[in-house]
């Protein structure tokens, strides 16, 4: 049989008698399949203490629980290893499990290389495969499943029909938190597209006077039909919110105390909770999880969506507010009167069951607007990394840009590094790499202005300059030599710059195509994908626990960059223009008497000197600018990365200030940018001024709601770990000791308080915001709206006594 689809993910399951790689492969009318290739067999590799001994390798025989592990088969083969090439031998195992254990008792004989890499990985390693990308398989049918003989990429297109289902559960948990072996799932709400329809429900254990309601009689039957429902509907991606960490593992958890396993899997498999790195993901045989709280935390991390760079929090209903016109439904909001929590709607009257569903189908509403948000960034990166979607979604970026350097280590038959241990990761740790060059500005107000910046700087450094681990050479002739003294061979082809420079040009010919068809969203993600992934490049050479660590290499990329952005700002400066800032890849210029042509005639010149793919470009040019300063023991000084511009079109960017920021309050952090706009668009320091003084009037009036002064911070241990006490920790522990949260609600939670009027230290007023009965309007105007916005406005000589008195009038 020949089908045309793509692969969804990767996984290996017992066929014939022993563990085999399988693909879960959609065909191109919608079908799924499962694909088995028993013909890949795991290894890893040995590098021999004393290759006269390499026949002990070979016969190594291990007893584990009573069966026997040994070699089936093994080869000598010929890799790079950091530069030179060596001969390691390559082992063959019966069963992925066997790698470890055999590779540590062969750790006498020499090193072990690749033995921590998973069998999927393996598999998608050596195959070079690419996910969600079009295929053309070779298979043979057979009575116990389906062979591959054959696979390779297609360049034509096909469309991705994935079959979704987002689903949210709601329990009754009397105590406050919980407990799955006690207490109970009362609803699952699901929304889902399926084979080009869609629909929406809620499954209760009661009966709800809905239309989308569905009855079922007991717990068991109704978490068995959330089951049967993913079957039906033939779904591929399951999506979640935290759901790795709550609503699977809970229901995995409730469904053995009822008796039964949870199971969403398609074809042969299970439902299973594990680790990888750091977070938890959801492993479905036959389909795919992505939790997407973890996305939304990695697209805020990346910066890849302005809309929830300034979140608070990454709450359901926050994050769906920030990217969509309308609110999200709330139990709150909804009912418009005492607020009740999910116990007491679920054991109230009818009307309080039929509020309990709504809210419990907007979750999974507005979950399904969520995943369709985001989800096009996460398939490029995806596709760009080579790592399966269900990896990608729990993935960093550093695990990302690993896999792909694992993939092209295979493609340059390199052996890839070995992960440090501990003791090697903590000596990393103690010689820390020196960073940036950094001017900083004197504090002011400028008008006419442009920003340069280099494009792509650490990336285009290290393909101009061969930087890689593997060309650091000492007795090549042809070489680069970096400011920090470290030489690399120009005739050495290395992974590094080659990935690099592969995602520059392919980035270019995207935005090209991108700019043709600005509606195609899926070029637009891939642009941003293959800009990401670039990008953390040179953070992952200097990052303490990768394998592809060398301080040598990250520290020749930061003294290029301190080099090349020194010798702009010199050539700025011959050049008749005044730099106020530079800081890592760009310079912020004065234009003086200058015009905007002399500044592109400057940047023209200043980029044929330059070597390779490094480029300096214009990011705008600006019509006014806020520069702040900041104290140090030498005294006041410009602050680095804090400044506020306009430019020509209106735009205004902010770098730095609190707005960007969760634990200034929502008051603060609207005041702050309002006279920012103010004095950037208007130049009016009176008006500005003038805003700052209303907003105190408000504040000791009383006028300002609680909602604009909740203060945003995260608990990061324990309560009883903290040795001072902080705002948020006695607000949690007053909580906690009246009963109204437990440990498990607060501790390592985004910790919402306010400061009321009642107590003699600013902890001892602190409340939580839903508990917050007033506010002292003193500590808010000191020690919020005023250090705020006096960083802008002591650049225009107002000082702090002037904002609750009558000033002279000033302009910019």
């Amino acid at each position: 049989m020949e089908v045309e689809g793509y692969i969804v993910d990767i996984d290996y399951w017992q066929f014939r008698g022993t563990m085999s790689i399988r693909l879960f492969v959609k065909s191109s009318d919608g079908k799924p399949f499962a694909l088995y290739d028993p013909s890949f067999k795991p290894y890893f590799y040995v590098l021999p203490n004393d290759w006269k001994n390499s026949g002990i390798i070979e016969s190594t025989r291990v007893m584990d629980s009573g069966k026997e592990l040994k070699v089936v088969s093994s080869e000598v083969v010929e890799k790079s290893l950091n530069g030179p090439n060596k001969k390691f031998i390559k082992v063959f195992v019966e069963s992925p499990s066997s790698v470890p254990k055999l590779a540590a008792h062969m750790s006498r004989y020499g090193t072990c290389y690749e033995s921590d890499i998973p069998f999927a990985r393996r598999y998608g390693i050596d195959k070079d495969i690419t996910p969600l990308v079009p295929y053309s398989f070779v298979a043979e049918e057979a009575e116990d499943g389906i062979i591959i003989k054959e696979m390779h990429k297609l360049d034509n297109q096909i469309d991705l029909r994935l079959n979704t289902m987002h689903f949210d559960i709601e329990t009754y948990n009397p105590l406050g938190f919980p407990r799955p072996e006690k207490d109970p799932v009362i609803m699952i709400s699901y929304s889902y597209v399926s084979n080009g329809k869609a629909g929406n429900a809620v499954m209760s254990t009661k009966r709800i006077n809905r239309d989308f309601a569905q009855f079922f009689e007991d717990e068991a039957s109704m978490i068995k039909g959330f089951m049967s429902k993913v079957s039906e509907l033939d779904i591929d991606v399951v999506s979640g919110y935290n759901s790795a960490n709550f609503d699977i593992k809970y229901l995995i958890e409730r469904s053995k105390a009822l008796g039964f396993d949870f199971n969403l899997s398609r074809f042969d498999g299970d439902t299973r909770i594990e680790k990888h790195g750091l977070v938890e993901k959801v492993k479905i045989g036959g389909r795919v999880h992505i939790d997407m709280y973890l996305v939304v935390k990695f697209i805020a991390v990346v910066g890849a969506a302005e809309s929830i760079l300034k979140l608070n929090s990454y709450k359901l209903k926050d994050v769906y507010d920030a990217i969509s016109e309308d609110e999200k439904l709330t139990v709150e909001k909804t009912k418009g009167q005492k607020w009740k929590d999910i116990n007491e709607l679920w054991t109230g009257s009818d009307d309080d069951l039929c509020l309990l569903a709504d809210y419990n189908l907007s979750d999974s509403e507005s979950l399904k607007k969520i995943y369709d948000y985001f989800i096009p960034i996460m398939i490029e990166m995806s596709r760009v990394s080579g790592n399966v979607i269900n990896d990608t979604s729990v993935s960093t970026t550093g695990q990302l840009v690993e896999y792909l350097l694992m993939r092209y280590a295979q493609a340059f038959n390199e052996i890839i590094p070995n992960k440090p241990d501990e003791r090697e990761i903590r000596a990393r740790l103690m010689n820390p790499i020196e960073g940036a060059y950094v001017k900083t500005p004197d504090p002011g107000i400028y008008e006419n202005l442009s920003i340069l910046d280099f494009r792509g700087l650490y990336p285009s450094i290290i393909i101009a300059h061969n930087i890689d681990p593997s060309s650091l050479c000492d007795s090549c002739t042809e070489y680069y030599e970096s400011p920090s003294g470290y030489k690399f061979d120009k005739n050495r082809k290395s992974i590094v710059p080659t990935i690099l420079q592969l995602m520059i040009n392919e980035r270019k010919e995207v935005k090209k195509q991108y700019k043709k068809n600005p509606g195609n969203i899926f070029l637009g993600s891939r642009s941003q994908a293959l800009k990401i992934t670039a990008n953390s490049f040179y953070g992952y050479l200097g990052y303490a626990r990768s394998r592809w660590y060398s301080r040598e290499c990250a520290s020749s990329v930061t003294a290029y960059g301190r080099q090349y952005i020194q010798e702009t700002i010199q050539s700025a400066e011959s050049a008749g223009f005044k730099v106020i800032y530079g800081d890592t890849d760009s310079i912020v210029i004065l234009l003086g008497d200058k015009t905007e042509e002399d500044t592109l005639k400057f940047m023209r010149e200043f980029n044929s000197k330059l070597p390779g793919a490094m480029e300096l470009e214009l990011e705008d040019f600006y019509t006014r600018a806020v520069f702040v300063g900041k104290k140090s023991e030498k005294g006041p000084s410009g602050a680095k990365k804090k400044y506020a511009m306009i430019s020509k079109s209106g735009h205004i960017k902010i770098r730095g200030f609190e707005l960007v920021r969760r634990d200034w309050s929502k008051i603060a952090r609207d005041t702050q940018r309002e006279v920012l706009e103010i004095i950037l668009r208007e130049g009016d320091a009176e008006k500005a001024a003038m805003l700052v003084k209303n907003v105190i009037k408000r504040l000791r009036a009383g006028e300002v709601p609680i909602s604009e002064l909740a203060i945003h911070t995260q608990l990061r241990k324990s309560m009883d770990s903290y040795d001072s006490n902080s705002p948020e920790l006695a607000a949690s522990r007053k909580a906690f000791d009246s009963g109204l949260k437990t440990k498990e609600e607060l501790e390592h939670a985004v910790i919402s308080y306010v400061i009321t009027k009642k107590g003699s230290t600013i902890s001892d007023k602190a409340q939580l915001e839903e508990v917050a009965k007033d506010y002292d309007p003193e500590y808010y105007i000191n020690h919020q709206i005023i250090p705020a916005t006096m960083r802008i406005l002591k650049e225009l000589d107002f000082k702090e006594e002037e904002l609750s008195n009558e000033g002279s009038q000033k302009k910019l």
